[in-house]
């Protein structure tokens, strides 16, 4: 059983912490999209365009300069606003993350400011 929690904007289902990518150093980033935020299991990324919840992206991430190639299923899409541009926060769930990529991943968020918030 999945623990979840309250934060001020009601129940939280990430199983676990969104590091925001300032505090990864550009460690991490996505090919042809603003990385907003990345976890162990998922990302939000900034997209132009709306994305259909539950279509699955296949999406190259870039870690520690190291390219993989990951599948991530849209788990939300939200519309904001950027500038005078129309804006869509695309939250994903990792499908495929390779074995490698995860390791990678997993080093870079534990050496976050952030992952004290993990626990």
């Amino acid at each position: 059983m999945t623990s979840q929690s309250f934060d001020s904007r009601g129940l939280e289902r990430r199983r676990g912490p969104r590091v925001p990518v300032g505090q990864v150093d550009g460690a991490v980033s996505v090919v042809g999209a603003k990385l907003l935020n990345v976890s162990l299991h998922g990302m939000m990324i900034e997209s132009p365009v709306p994305l259909e919840r539950d279509s699955v992206l296949r999406l190259r991430l870039v870690i520690e300069g190291q390219k993989s190639d990951v599948e991530a299923r849209v788990a939300a899409c939200t519309a904001g606003a950027s500038g005078e541009k129309r804006r869509y926060g695309v939250g994903l769930e990792f499908t495929s993350l390779p074995r490698e990529a995860r390791w990678r991943l997993e080093r870079t968020l534990a050496q976050s400011p952030m992952r004290v918030r993990s626990a």
